[in-house]
């Protein structure tokens, strides 16, 4: 039997509401903590699909950090020479820094991305 903590504090992926961010091609985002659990920071599971891309954009006040789970990134920060990141790759961006991330394939790229603080409403696109 569960308790109210676990019903309230425990799920599975499958039961979040799944979103690509604007600006994102070939991405599927969920969002696993939110504003509401903590208002420092969200964490999003990302998945971008072979030649999947986060165009080039920055984030105005929040830090975004990037770790790869697996397949394999070119990051490109701000002017400088793109870097291709595999599992294990820790990317830290801070406020105001261009960045682009295209997943190279050939599967797709899955990355764990926390934002502090939380990002604001940007009009993300729900999917099914």
């Amino acid at each position: 039997m569960n308790s109210t903590y676990s019903n309230q504090l425990i799920t599975h992926q499958n039961k979040i509401q799944k979103y690509s961010p604007p600006g994102h091609d070939g991405t599927v985002n969920i969002r696993l903590f939110d504003r509401n659990f903590c208002e420092n920071f969200e964490m999003v599971l990302g998945e971008l699909e072979p030649g999947g891309v986060a165009e080039t954009h920055h984030h105005e006040t929040e830090h975004q950090a990037m770790y790869v789970l697996s397949g394999l990134a070119r990051v490109t920060l701000a002017n400088e020479a793109p870097v291709d990141c595999g599992a294990g790759a820790v990317i830290k961006l801070p406020p105001k820094l261009d960045h682009h991330v295209l997943s190279l394939g050939p599967d797709s790229l899955k990355l764990i991305i926390i934002y502090s603080p939380p990002l604001s409403k940007r009009g993300d696109a729900e999917i099914d």
